[in-house]
């Protein structure tokens, strides 16, 4: 390879590829070329409107607020985050059309959290698995059968509410054994409207020229060896023999788009969702990737979750409510699925858009896994009309009115996105991300790596 300024194409314009970019830039790469297939940056991190109101579709939580997470950091320095809004209290309510007691079900709920997010190693054993044994063992220690009913509900919330967090659809199919890899990093906190603003800011000083976007990319040939001549009024170099050998540039890399246009890079960074790369793998690499790269982008799953906005003419929530969790009386720890035949059943938990004074009067329905799937597959007025119902029975309220308007996510439906983000299956430890992560030599020029993946994965 000649001694040049390397060039680096990334692939997909989202907060990794972003960030990639913005770090390359910070570096003194100054050929840098971010390719995004669709008309938007930002993937996961999006917004829509609803009314009159702009809400996010992606990503509207911090997890973790500390110096470690530089999605914190960069939200944090940009004096964004004095704008957050109280989150309110928590609501609960029962199946049997009345309000539980806030205090009795936080605190089953803060036993059943911890249960559940316990930080095992190697045990082998589902999160399904692991929540229903010491979750028992809780319930079989109690003397009052009111009691013991009461916190089987609540930890049956617990484990929905955990589906919601995976984009799962049974706990039985996460390792219990991922936990170990997750860095804890302080609190989640809610930053509704804020989060697209850490997009705005990976792009502040990126060329806009070499952002790229409806570049949707076919083929990427990475282990080659590219020409392209430069143009004809470039100066020849003095010690130059041959104006045709000194002039044609070799590169490894040839990214080829759908439009027919084709990009010549030394290295190329691929950030493409795991759904993306579990659909197009076998095909977008030429050659293929390694065998072992294949089977973690197969062993990985994908998940989904559905954020359902109802915007109302007026709350029927208290004014400092922030969540509203419906909890089944007769639900047990075991019988935590999704069932698209029961889907409302998997509708538990909805959060209030605050501030209201900023978002007026909205709740988001949140859904996980398949029941995700299903609903994006709904019309708008099926999952009005249901969810409508639903509250009814649990509020107690026959008065509460259909939303004047509904926008419902369709993540898994996205093809540049194809769901929302990884889990680990049972049987599979975490450490396989790092072998999707790791560089690629051509045969070409094995002192240059070629090809580098992210293996970040987003995020509620």
């Amino acid at each position: 390879m000649t001694d040049r300024n390397p060039s680096v194409v990334v692939i997909g314009a989202g907060v990794a590829g972003l960030a990639a970019a913005k770090k390359l830039k910070e570096y003194g790469f100054n050929d840098v070329t971010v390719l995004e297939a669709s008309e938007k940056v930002g993937g996961r991190v999006a917004t829509a409107t609803l009314g009159n109101v702009c809400v996010d579709t992606g990503a509207q939580y911090i997890h973790g607020t500390s110096e470690k997470n530089p999605v914190y950091c960069l939200l944090k320095k940009s004096g964004l985050l004095n704008q957050i809004p109280e989150m309110g209290t928590e609501a609960f309510y029962s199946d049997k059309g009345h309000k539980v007691d806030a205090n009795v079900a936080r605190r089953a709920y803060e036993a059943g959290e911890g249960i559940i997010r316990y930080r095992g190693s190697n045990t082998g054993k589902s999160l399904g698995e692991h929540f229903a044994e010491k979750t028992q063992d809780v319930i079989d220690s109690l003397q009052d059968n009111d009691m013991k009913t009461r916190m089987q509900s609540v930890f049956a919330l617990v484990g929905k509410d955990m589906l919601i967090d995976v984009g799962a659809s049974n706990l039985h199919r996460i390792s219990l054994d991922s936990w170990q890899y997750y860095i804890d990093m302080g609190d989640s906190v809610n930053v509704p409207g804020l989060m697209f603003q850490l997009v705005d800011m990976l792009l502040e000083d990126f060329p806009k020229d070499r952002l790229l976007l409806k570049r949707e990319v076919s083929k990427i040939k990475w282990d080659g060896s590219f020409s392209v001549s430069p143009p004809r009024d470039e100066p020849l170099h003095a010690h130059t023999e041959s104006a045709s050998e000194e002039k044609v540039r070799q590169y490894p890399v040839c990214i080829v788009c759908e439009n027919g246009e084709e990009i010549l890079a030394d290295h190329v960074i691929v950030t493409i969702s795991l759904g993306c790369l579990k659909a197009q793998a076998s095909s977008l690499f030429i050659p293929g990737l390694p065998t072992e790269k294949i089977e973690v982008i197969n062993k990985l799953c994908f998940g989904n979750i559905a954020k359902i906005f109802l915007e109302y003419e007026e709350a029927f929530w208290e004014n400092d409510v922030g969540t509203i969790s419906l909890i089944y009386e007769d639900d047990t720890p075991t019988s935590v699925s999704t069932d698209k035949m029961q889907w409302l059943k998997n509708i538990q938990y909805f959060s209030v858009l605050r501030p209201k004074e900023r978002f007026g009067n909205i709740l988001i329905g949140w859904c996980p896994g398949n029941i995700a799937d299903l609903v994006e597959t709904m019309t708008d007025d099926e999952i009005s009309t249901a969810i409508t119902d639903h509250l009814k029975m649990f509020l107690g309220h026959s008065n509460i009115p259909q939303p004047k308007s509904i926008l419902c996510t369709k993540w898994r439906s996205n093809k540049f996105i194809k769901g929302t983000y990884a889990y680990l299956p049972v049987g599979v430890d975490g450490q396989v991300m790092d072998i999707l992560a790791q560089p690629l030599v051509g045969s070409q020029h094995p002192d240059q790596a070629a090809l580098h993946q992210d293996s970040s994965f987003m995020y509620k």
